[in-house]
């Protein structure tokens, strides 16, 4: 292993362990002796990597944009549909939620740290920014319902994200996310597409978000 990809480790190793740090403890409730020690490198190597626990946050929320651009540079090329590719959207961030730390750490922050502004909001930019440019696409192959208002819907469906989060969470609710996000766009879909159309989309996601389909 070469110099460089030794650091470019490092550097991606520091930024899983914290984020597991952080979706257990908390932002505040993680220091960098903590984060350093999960990690197993020296405070040296730390700061070696990033100035600070809130430059480090950054990379955190900036690894999760990147897991959530991938995804949807698959699904733009490979799913027929604009709008079932934003429901695939939210399903997949349901199963990210279930099992990968990266997520959890960066929407548990923003949660914590919002009021701070950027970095420690910029997955939701980026997820914001992802539903719009789906509705916008959604919308010029003419499957949405006419009269449909793009900024309203992308603002019901990022509440449905925040809200699962934030319910499964707390404990609130239990059972399977994806069933009841499933259950939801059941409801909101009629809203947004003609009743002819309904039968064109899977609210329960596609095999894009099935365990074997990633």
């Amino acid at each position: 292993m070469t110099k460089q990809a030794r650091s470019e480790y490092t550097r991606l190793h520091l930024v899983r362990s914290a984020a597991e740090l952080f979706d257990r403890n908390g932002f505040a409730g993680a220091t960098l002796d903590d984060v350093s020690r999960a990690a197993g490198v020296t405070k040296g190597a730390f700061y070696f990597h990033f100035a600070s626990k809130k430059e480090l946050g950054g990379a955190i929320q900036a690894e999760a944009c990147g897991m959530l651009r991938s995804f949807v540079e698959k699904l733009t090329a490979t799913e027929a549909h604009a709008l079932q590719s934003l429901i695939d959207i939210t399903h997949m961030l349901a199963r990210w939620l279930d099992s990968e730390p990266v997520i959890r750490a960066s929407l548990r922050t923003a949660r914590e740290c919002g009021d701070r502004g950027r970095p420690f909001v910029d997955f939701y930019v980026e997820l914001l920014s992802t539903v719009d440019a789906t509705l916008l696409r959604a919308e010029r192959a003419g499957e949405l319902e006419e009269g449909v208002v793009i900024d309203v819907v992308s603002t019901l469906v990022l509440t449905v994200c925040v809200g699962i989060e934030v319910l499964w969470w707390s404990g609130i609710r239990r059972g399977s996310m994806r069933s009841g996000l499933g259950d939801m766009w059941a409801l909101m879909l009629p809203g947004i597409v003609s009743a002819s159309r309904l039968s064109e989309f899977h609210t329960g996601g596609s095999d894009a978000v099935q365990p074997d389909g990633v």
